[in-house]
Formats: C-alpha cells, structure tokens, sequence
C-alpha cells in the first residue's frame, strides 16, 4: 500500500516495508558490505511494491538510514498524484521535511541516508524527477547532514542518481543535471 492521505493524516502502512532487510543480509551488525548491498536493494524493493488504483498519492520521498545498527525508515513523505512537473511550492516543503530528517541528530555518525523518489515509473530520470532532486538538494544545503545518496525507484527498478559523501562533497558521475 502507498502512503496516502487520509483525512488530515497520511495512511503510512507501508513504512515497516523494510524490516526484514537486515535479516536477509545475515542479521545484526550489519558489515560494510552489507550496507552497501542494502544501499541497493532498499530502493528496489519500494520500487516493487505495488501502486493500488486511484490512490490519493502516488509520488513519495522516503528518507532510509542505513547503518552497523540496522535499516530503518525515517520518514515517508506524500508528494503527490501525478508524475508532470509539480507544484514548486507544495514540493519545496515536502524536501524541506525530507532533508530535515537528514540532519543530526537524528542520526549517528556512523550512518548513511538514502532518499528515495518512489513513483509509478520507469527509472529513467525526467524532468519533474530532477526538480525534486533539485529541491532536495536546495532544503539539504547548509544542514549539516548524514552522508546521502538519492535515488528514483518505480516498479521497473531503481536509479541511484546522486551521492553526498561524508566529506559534503558530491559525486558528480551521479548527478543529476
């Protein structure tokens, strides 16, 4: 089930959607290596859940910390139900949400951030993707925040587009422009 709007809430089913991630990697604590094939699997596993018919919400921004202690989900964010350009404004403050989640304290030093753009979508990057990577980025620049890599995921797979090293530096092979 995709989180939705309920009323004045947001229905978030599906948040526990990553639990049993750790115990396919071997359990607790969780290996560098591990971490790195959670990097990958996390984003395609949301891809693959199923986007129910007429949904209220069918893009969401999902903030996934990764780290020795586990994988979890921080936050999951409704952007909206459609996949053209969005509402700038409305999207600005679901990133500023998004990357406040990325900053510390709300995590541990020794943690990465995932933020995930899950859509009913190819993988392919598109423009109104790119915005949202934008806005992120925007609302994440001068927080000091865990390191993160951004990814778009739809049921067709996922695409790590951009990575933010420890050393607030960027990855530029996985930008995107």
């Amino acid at each position: 089930m995709t989180p939705c709007f309920v009323g004045a809430g947001c229905h978030t089913a599906t948040v526990d959607t990553l639990s049993g991630l750790a115990e396919a990697f071997g359990g607790l604590p969780l290996t560098q290596p591990q971490i790195d094939a959670a990097r990958c699997e996390a984003p395609r596993r949301l891809g693959a859940l199923p986007f129910p018919p007429g949904a209220a919400c069918s893009r969401s921004l999902w903030v996934i910390f990764l780290g020795r202690r586990g994988i979890w989900t921080h936050a999951v964010l409704p952007v909206d139900d459609r996949l053209d350009m969005p509402d700038r404004e409305h999207v600005a403050g679901v990133c500023t949400r998004a990357a406040a989640c990325l900053a510390f304290p709300l995590s541990h030093e020794d943690e990465q951030a995932l933020v995930v753009l899950r859509r009913p979508a190819p993988p392919a990057i598109s423009a109104a993707d790119a915005c949202i990577f934008r806005l992120v980025c925007e609302a994440a620049a001068g927080r000091d925040t865990a390191p993160w890599t951004f990814y778009v995921t739809g049921p067709d797979g996922a695409k790590e587009c951009f990575r933010r090293r420890a050393d607030g530096r960027n990855s530029p092979q996985r930008s995107i422009n």
